[in-house]
């Protein structure tokens, strides 16, 4: 049976070919984005991870260096030419709330800042679907034609996004989540692990779709939906007493 190659993944430390990346945030999403980064092989050059917390576990798991906190990377791209910057990735996801997180970081950082778009190399995204600067694409992922995904999002292991499927920026697609074709997952919106979206529904800007839910109607901004079908949280649901 064939076996996969994380020794040779896990080099990239050392590469001289890529294009020079660092990674912000240094926990548990961040150890998946580095090793979406690491599948496409000498596509970059991972000189390490930003966070205040050291991250001992990522360091030590994945071989990487910790390059300080915000104030360090800022500082170190403040004396650095614009053309030799590293290229940035957010290394942090969650559910809506977090997509508030990721654009103050965003913020934070400024115009002028590459940010990478990485896709796994064994995802699927179509020739005729388009990704936002900064987005990720994560491992057995599809992306299917016409789809069109915003800046900073997240489309997460094993998620089926479907012909013209939208989502906006920094929107969040949890593992295993389907969303049928025509579908529109607003900015800041959350679907979570395993939900199921049916065709041309549009889930609002900053709502969240709970784990396993089966949405069939629009669901409006800001608004957490769960159950089969899907429904308000704190609405009972057939069969409820």
């Amino acid at each position: 049976m064939a076996t996969a190659e994380p020794a040779a993944q896990a080099a990239d430390p050392h590469r001289l070919n890529g294009r020079p990346l660092v990674v912000i945030g240094g926990g548990e999403h961040a150890r998946v984005v580095i090793e979406t980064a690491r599948s496409q092989r000498d596509a970059w050059r991972l000189l390490g991870i930003v966070d205040r917390d050291p991250a001992a576990r990522t360091t030590a798991l994945l071989d990487v260096a910790h390059l300080g906190d915000d104030d360090d990377l800022l500082a170190t791209l403040s004396m650095t030419q614009p053309d030799e910057r590293p290229w940035l990735v957010i290394g942090f996801g969650g559910g809506a709330p977090d997509a508030v997180r990721r654009a103050a970081a965003v913020a934070r950082f400024g115009p002028g800042i590459r940010w990478a778009t990485l896709v796994h190399a064994t995802a699927w995204v179509a020739p005729s679907a388009t990704l936002g600067e900064g987005s990720v694409v994560l491992a057995g992922a599809v992306v299917n034609a016409g789809a069109r995904v915003g800046s900073q999002a997240i489309v997460n292991t094993r998620a089926v996004l479907e012909h013209d499927v939208v989502v906006g920026d920094y929107g969040n697609v949890g593992p295993g989540a389907l969303l049928g074709g025509g579908a529109t997952v607003g900015a800041n919106a959350f679907v979570a692990m395993g939900a199921a979206v049916r065709d041309h529904v549009t889930v609002g800007h900053g709502a969240t779709v709970g784990m396993g839910a089966v949405v069939v109607g629009d669901v409006e901004p800001g608004l957490t939906v769960v159950g089969n079908p899907a429904r308000p949280l704190g609405t009972p649901g057939p069969g409820d007493a």
